[in-house]
């Protein structure tokens, strides 16, 4: 028997040249020859045979087109090197304190592209799971294909521009995401470049004063410096914590007016 000829007795063995695409179609049968879209189709839109398949194959080349990609290079790279370039010209007791706020920017920068990361995943995996049954069915004959077959594809034949948006938007959204990452990461690094500053500019303004004395072991003159006492650096970093909303508590006080103390000592 020949798949590809109408089973109707009354259709004169013609061939299986149409598909049936019209959206409001109630009919079961979607594929027929000529007489049987006189009989049932005779209003509908209709494509044929040939012009169906490489239309629905074209749709899945266009959707597989789409690309959700991905980040490999992870912000936190320049972040660190940054970040710890700035505190090698801090006192180790500064630099300590500066080490719990990069950790929690490092911390928040995982979390958001992890997030970037996972949607990205599951838009691929949504798209794939979608077009695989597709793509393997689109390779047959159609005529060799069930009823159930045939409507599925001409459903995704018609869906096809709506699902090809829906991707498109969705790797639009994905990019974004990427970009919003890429923008918190360079607000955290001016923020760190901020309070740095802030602490350069009181650490010159100590060193040129002419109250504290340099002990380089010399006898030439030298300027006058005033001593930092443990309260004034502890004040320091505060004000330079206080636009990152990290205060020190007051057992982390203790601790750190312990080290400068030793530290001057």
């Amino acid at each position: 028997m020949d798949i590809a000829v109408c089973q109707n007795p009354n259709h004169d063995n013609q061939r299986l040249k149409y598909i049936c695409v019209d959206p409001n179609c109630q009919v079961q049968k979607k594929i027929g020859c000529a007489d049987c879209f006189l009989d049932d189709h005779i209003t509908h839109i209709r494509k044929t045979t040939t012009q169906f398949k490489e239309q629905v194959s074209q749709s899945i080349e266009t959707i597989s087109q789409i690309e959700f990609e991905k980040m490999y290079c992870s912000p936190q790279k320049d972040l660190d090197s940054r970040i710890d370039f700035e505190l090698e010209n801090c006192i180790d007791c500064i630099k300590s304190k500066f080490s719990s706020i990069k950790s929690d920017l490092k911390s928040q920068i995982d979390s958001d592209m992890q997030k970037v990361q996972e949607n990205c995943s599951q838009f691929q995996q949504n798209m794939n799971n979608e077009l695989d049954s597709f793509k393997i069915t689109i390779k047959n004959e159609l005529p060799s294909l069930n009823h159930n077959e045939i409507n599925q594809l001409v459903k995704f034949y018609q869906e096809a521009p709506k699902i090809h948006k829906h991707y498109s938007k969705a790797a639009e959204l994905i990019q974004d995401e990427k970009s919003r990452v890429k923008q918190k990461k360079q607000k955290y690094l001016i923020k760190m470049k901020s309070i740095m500053q802030i602490l350069l500019k009181e650490f010159n303004e100590l060193m040129t004063s002419k109250n504290v004395q340099f002990d380089d072991g010399n006898d030439y003159d030298t300027p006058q410096k005033q001593t930092m006492s443990p309260n004034k650096m502890i004040n320091l970093v505060e004000t330079a914590r206080s636009s990152r909303r990290f205060p020190m508590s007051q057992q982390q006080k203790k601790y750190f007016l312990a080290a400068v103390t030793k530290k001057l000592d």
